[in-house]
């Protein structure tokens, strides 16, 4: 079987060949296997068209970097993303994802698209006040944000090359630099608006 070896940014040796890729600090710390599509547990076969880098029954120091890299407010999803790989398999990860994605969890969303849209209905119509350009960047967040979903549901761009985008430019990456993006875009209409506020002058009654 062929294999090769990489070194990676970091002291990190990637070593590819056989079912998976074995992944070694050169400090001679042991690290996770990764494994690939047919090597991974049935509940982590999240995109068949991804047929490598798959994370083993395990919490490695690379669930730490996971973690670290998936801080969020939302406390549940940082735990999830940390332990869906435990040793405990498909029953702790079903409860975890019940910790991430819980029914009040999604009203709070649908709150939030509703809010959003009222928001956008006002201001569309002149009934709400704010700045002229900060509805084009709040429109702009939202439009990010579904772009992002719709690329990730839709696996592209992996679905057209299997195997190609494994471990750049796969469509859950696309997803969250789109949504990192569209965080930006928040920012920037709530910075406009609030600039406005702090020049507006009501008219005289």
């Amino acid at each position: 079987v062929c294999s090769a070896s990489y070194l990676l940014p970091g002291g990190l040796l990637l070593v590819t060949g056989g079912m998976g890729v074995s992944m070694a600090l050169l400090d001679g710390q042991a690290t996770a296997r990764l494994l690939d599509w047919t090597g991974a547990p049935q509940h982590l076969q999240f995109n068949r068209f991804v047929l490598t880098g798959y994370r083993p029954i395990s919490v490695t120091w690379l669930g730490v970097v996971h973690f670290l890299a998936c801080l969020s407010p939302q406390l549940g999803s940082v735990v999830y993303h940390l332990f869906m790989n435990h040793k405990g398999g498909e029953p702790v990860y079903h409860n975890l994802l019940k910790l991430d994605i819980s029914v009040r969890r999604l009203r709070s969303f649908a709150w939030q698209a509703l809010f959003r849209l009222s928001f956008f209905l006002l201001r569309w119509v002149g009934v709400g006040a704010g700045s002229p350009t900060s509805l084009r960047h709040f429109f702009t967040m939202d439009a990010l944000a579904v772009a992002g979903g719709v690329i990730n549901i839709t696996r592209v761009p992996e679905r057209f090359r299997p195997g190609r985008f494994d471990y750049w430019c796969n469509s859950h990456q696309i997803m969250h630099v789109l949504v990192v993006v569209s965080i930006l875009y928040l920012h920037w209409g709530v910075l406009d608006d609030l600039l406005w506020i702090n020049s507006y002058r009501c008219p005289a009654s």
